[in-house]
């Protein structure tokens, strides 16, 4: 990247032969640059506006929305100083400096090469200053921010944390004049606090549920709702089943197989056919095998998997019900029970324990803004994989939850074979970390037509077909077999 350098009594003179050499650009008075490229000189710019800001303005102070994200806004950069009268604009080519006559030396910390700037308390004071102006480039950023800001704070240090920034508000608001904000603040931290009314002071849906007592990870919703516009945009074609007993039967034992196999509960398919068929339970593996029935228990049950959630209680009940009886034999997993300690996969952290009940509630306004069926049957599990309620047991729950939505709209169930695990998995990773939603819908929904295209009727041609398209092997054996069976299937999937 160019470099920036910042003349001085003592290096003006190079400075001025380096200039006249073509070497340096002068970017404004005393501040120059090694190379002439504007593009070069934007980004240089964009990524070292705090050493401009320390070299030009000595003394002065970040505030308010700069101070608060220690980002460019719209390319405005805002400070305050006590060396001047009255506020200027400093343009450094597209960057504007905008510094005000301000209190520099009361609730600042510092942050980089002598820059300081306002710390948490003053800088919620001033974010909760009017300003007027494009809202991108607004000097404040409201009441909304600070909402975030204080829950954050909260989450991370504990509800003590937010009463020392009262307290420093306090102190600091006749001395910056802003005693109105400090009230604001006040009320804002009581009501998150529960020791005022929430109504009508807080204005953020986290906010009010934080104040109800029903916490939730604002980052999942978010992707929650990225992920909804992305189903309302795809535009899935569903594809319809007409109940038999024999191919439900059928198809509800290869659902409990494949699933138990992707969460690492392995046997071939002969011992797991004598496991379901012919109750001949593995007793070195007696929990492994029930992790098999228990599956069956409920994905066989027709009127369980027809029932779906009409509110966010019953999506809590409903989950831990069924989590009760999937893993009953495993006692130390705490069937039934959400997870007190937080849980991780990889480099995924999941919902912490204390803002599980939360995101589930505002998950569910989600999932009942989608259209029952495919849409939904997509989304929730997502909304389960995603927040990981329980120890153990999410992945195969997940589905669980996918095929009862699809059977309550008499819509095919979805069986993830093992031959297409790694990008079932790749594409659940995809959603969760980089919020791209295509892999991870168009897996699912082409395992919705491979799964409708299969004869259920009958168990033999069902399990020659499954084997024929290699849908029962180690990825690496026989991915290539099975893509060129689903490349011809589903339909378009746009891109996000």
């Amino acid at each position: 990247m160019p470099k920036l350098i910042f003349s001085n009594s003592e290096n003006s003179n190079e400075i001025r032969k380096l200039v006249n050499k073509g070497q340096l650009t002068r970017i404004r008075n005393k501040v120059y640059i090694d190379t002439d490229q504007d593009a070069d000189i934007v980004k240089t710019l964009n990524s070292q506006w705090m050493e401009i800001a320390s070299n030009l303005f000595d003394g002065a102070v970040l505030v308010a929305r700069t101070a608060a994200t220690l980002t460019i806004a719209d390319n405005h950069i805002y400070l305050v100083s006590e060396k001047i009268s009255k506020q200027k604009i400093v343009p450094v080519k597209h960057l504007n400096f905008v510094i005000a006559p301000g209190n520099s030396t009361v609730g600042i910390e510092p942050i980089s090469m002598g820059l300081q700037r306002s710390n948490m308390a003053r800088y919620c004071l001033e974010n909760l200053a009017p300003s007027r102006g494009k809202a991108t480039k607004r000097k404040t950023l409201g009441a909304e921010y600070v909402e975030h800001e204080l829950i954050k704070e909260m989450r991370k240090r504990g509800e003590p944390s937010l009463n020392n920034i009262r307290e420093d508000a306090r102190e600091l608001a006749p001395l910056l004049q802003l005693e109105e904000q400090y009230e604001r603040l006040n009320k804002i931290i009581s009501s998150l606090l529960n020791t005022h009314p929430a109504e009508g002071i807080l204005q953020t849906r986290l906010g009010l549920a934080q104040a109800k007592g029903e916490p939730y990870d604002s980052n999942t919703i978010d992707r929650f709702e990225e992920y909804r516009d992305y189903l309302l945009a795809a535009q899935l074609q569903p594809c319809s089943y007409q109940y038999n007993n024999v191919s439900w039967r059928n198809l509800t034992f290869f659902e409990s197989y494949f699933s138990n196999y992707i969460e690492g509960t392995e046997f071939t398919l002969d011992e797991a056919e004598e496991i379901a068929f012919e109750k001949k339970v593995d007793y070195e593996r007696h929990q492994d095998s029930h992790d098999i029935l228990s599956h069956i228990e409920i994905s066989a049950d027709m009127a369980e998997m027809s029932r779906t959630p009409d509110s966010s209680e019953e999506l809590i009940n409903i989950l831990k019900v069924r989590h009760s009886i999937l893993l009953a034999e495993r006692p130390d997993k705490r069937p039934g029970q959400f997870k007190e300690k937080a849980n991780k996969a990889g480099g995924t952290d999941f919902v912490h324990p204390n803002h599980i009940e939360g995101t589930l509630v505002q998950g569910y306004e989600i999932y009942k803004s989608l259209n029952p069926g495919i849409e939904r049957a997509l989304f929730i599990h997502f909304l389960v994989n995603e927040c990981h309620p329980f120890d153990d047991g999410n992945g195969r729950l997940s589905r669980i939850m996918m095929n009862a939505e699809l059977v309550s709209a008499e819509l095919h169930k979805i069986i993830v074979p093992t031959v297409h695990r790694e990008s079932y998995l790749n594409g659940t990773r995809s959603a969760t970390r980089q919020n791209k939603f295509r892999a991870m819908t168009k897996v699912l929904h082409q395992l919705h037509c491979y799964t409708a295209g299969v004869e259920w009727i009958d168990y033999g041609d069902a399990r020659h077909t499954l084997e024929r398209n290699a849908a029962d092997k180690d990825p690496n054996e026989g991915v290539a077999t099975f893509n060129k069976v689903i490349s011809k299937l589903g339909g378009i999937y746009p891109a996000g």
